[in-house]
């Protein structure tokens, strides 16, 4: 196998966990509700905060991947999504899974930006519709695996 496919491989397993920790909240959703006393918008918001670092982290993310280089940029998106989720996952009240929702959220932009711009850099004419193919059945894979 070339090694191209193999960091295809690498960067599409990465980028699961961007659905599967997206799908997270709404998978435990009924026993927050419960546990925090928590609203079914309430709930809404939680889930929406991880994309809102969209916004803000999406094009200086472009430019820290031009600056220190792609592989520490994503290795630092998956740091900031294993913190926020740990954060999430240790909150006893709303203040801060928001806070571990956001933290994870810019994670996820930052590795997002960058696995997509990897992709194209290590793939070529036809093989890259299969490359991205690839990769991006792995947020609907992350979401079910949730």
């Amino acid at each position: 196998m070339h090694r191209r496919w193999v960091v295809l491989i690498a960067l599409t397993l990465a980028r699961t966990t961007m659905g599967l920790q997206f799908q997270s909240v709404a998978a435990v959703g009924p026993i927050l509700v419960e546990t925090l006393d928590l609203s079914y918008a309430a709930l809404g918001t939680l889930i929406g905060f991880y994309l809102l670092p969209g916004m803000a982290v999406a094009l200086p993310g472009g430019w820290l991947g031009q600056r220190f280089g792609d592989k520490r940029i994503v290795l630092l998106g998956l740091a900031l999504m294993t913190a926020g989720g740990a954060l999430l996952a240790a909150s006893e009240s709303y203040a801060p899974m928001i806070a571990g929702r956001i933290v994870s959220g810019a994670g996820a932009v930052l590795l997002n930006v960058l696995v997509t711009k990897m992709v194209t850099d290590w793939f070529a004419g036809r093989e890259i519709v299969s490359a991205m193919g690839v990769l991006l059945s792995s947020w609907p894979l992350g979401i079910a695996l949730a």
